[in-house]
């Protein structure tokens, strides 16, 4: 009589180790986007620590030079300062007669790309559309005196984002995360 040994695993065993891997799975899985999430918002962190040295740079260059109201040659641009010396905008506002210290249409967009090299995308806010939609790694949009720059990579509609403003008057930063002005 010959003995037929099966060579396998039986369906306890495959269903045991089934139960093993989904447990794990459950385990693993929030820890790996929280390692997403975690990445995200240091890569936020360090884009807005460079635009945050490169405003200082240029702050400081701008007081070294005997404080000029005329262009602080900086960066890839000719950037205008404020008042204070702080950079506001790539226009000519001496010779346009235009208030020196009021932000308008691309100016903080202009700003982002001007002071800083990086392989971070950046797009201008538009009104009525969703800050959420972009896809860039950062959305700027402005009020009369205040820049915004949302780091909007990796995140969804409804969640909370890093947010930069930039008070070019005052030359003043404010990080938090909070859910955009739209």
């Amino acid at each position: 009589m010959k003995i037929n040994k099966n060579s396998g695993f039986t369906l306890i065993e495959l269903v045991v180790v089934i139960v093993i891997l989904a447990v794990l799975a459950v385990v693993a899985l929030p820890r790996f986007i929280s390692y997403q999430r975690d990445a995200h918002l240091a890569r936020a962190d360090t884009a807005f620590a460079s635009f945050e040295n490169a405003v200082q740079l240029y702050h400081s260059k701008w007081f070294t030079e005997g404080e000029p109201t005329g262009v602080v040659g900086y960066a890839t641009g000719d950037i205008y300062p404020t008042s204070t010396g702080y950079p506001l905008t790539l226009r000519d506002n001496v010779a346009n007669q235009k208030p020196v210290d009021k932000l308008e249409g691309n100016d903080c967009l202009d700003l982002w790309r001007s002071l800083l090299t990086t392989d971070l995308t950046v797009a201008q806010h538009t009104v009525g559309e969703p800050v959420y939609n972009h896809d860039d790694d950062i959305v700027s949009w402005y009020t009369g005196d205040q820049c915004y720059y949302y780091y909007t990579k990796g995140f969804n509609a409804g969640e909370r984002l890093p947010i930069l403003y930039y008070n070019p008057v005052s030359g003043e930063f404010t990080k938090k995360t909070d859910k955009p002005y739209e």
